[in-house]
């Protein structure tokens, strides 16, 4: 089958991928700057993907790469709790991209050298958010999530002609327990959000991972696009004042 690069690999989506990728049969490789559990069952690099240097060290011995999924990022704790965005730093603003954007770039430079010693379907899969595509509050990871959308956008002709695929997957908030740790002072936050879906529900992370595998390896003639999983929020949210607000 290949093998697969996953970065955010401990985290509660890039675990659930890697799970994923693997029991549809292929070799994971997990990059992230938190080690995962014992025995994840794939082989594993620690490194922090804001550091190109660092990724480019840890991937020197990686052979040829089938899929990239980049996972790593997410919203900052301290702007979730922030009770005005013009109390947002620009610290935080560049840290949210560092966070975000910039090691999507850093994946993305890193791996392109072994995505073209594979040959025939290849893909790379970045994380987007509903969070930029609805009025959440949250302006930084806004910002650099949608700054995901238009990497996405820019790349697909050129890496098209190479027979690489590159698309992005957006995600509603998923209580996964990071998330759930870092809402906990909005105590209704899941319950409010689940009611403003057209499911009713929230996704699971293993829904989120099936939807990566899909993404990378099934939609082969889809480039250039961006897929929204989030149990329609963005469809139930249009004009829907109960869509909670940061």
């Amino acid at each position: 089958m290949g093998t697969v690069l996953v970065t955010g690999s401990s985290g509660g989506l890039g675990s659930a991928a890697t799970r994923a990728f693997m029991a549809a049969g292929f070799d994971v490789i997990g990059v992230d700057r938190t080690a995962p559990a014992a025995n994840p069952g794939y082989r594993y690099f620690q490194a922090d993907v804001t550091d190109e240097g660092a990724v480019q060290q840890a991937l020197e011995r990686v052979g040829p790469l089938k899929h990239v999924l980049a996972v790593a990022g997410g919203a900052l704790a301290n702007e979730k709790t922030a009770p005005d965005a013009a109390v947002i730093s620009i610290d935080l603003l560049k840290q949210s991209l560092e966070q975000n954007l910039i090691s999507a770039f850093v994946t993305l430079k890193a791996t392109l050298p072994k995505l073209r010693l594979a040959s025939g379907d290849r893909s790379i899969t970045f994380v987007s958010s509903t969070d930029a595509l609805l009025s959440y509050g949250l302006p930084a990871y806004a910002a650099a999530k949608a700054g995901i959308i238009g990497l996405v956008h820019s790349m697909a002709s050129p890496f098209g002609k190479e027979g690489i695929r590159i698309n992005a997957v957006a995600p509603g908030d998923v209580p996964t327990e990071r998330n759930a740790r870092e809402w906990a002072h909005l105590p209704h936050w899941y319950e409010d959000l689940a009611a403003a879906t057209a499911l009713r529900r929230l996704c699971t992370p293993e829904e989120l991972g099936d939807a990566f595998v899909s993404v990378a390896t099934q939609l082969r003639g889809m480039t250039g696009q961006v897929i929204v999983v989030d149990a329609g929020l963005t469809v139930a949210a249009a004009g829907n004042t109960a869509v909670p607000q940061v």
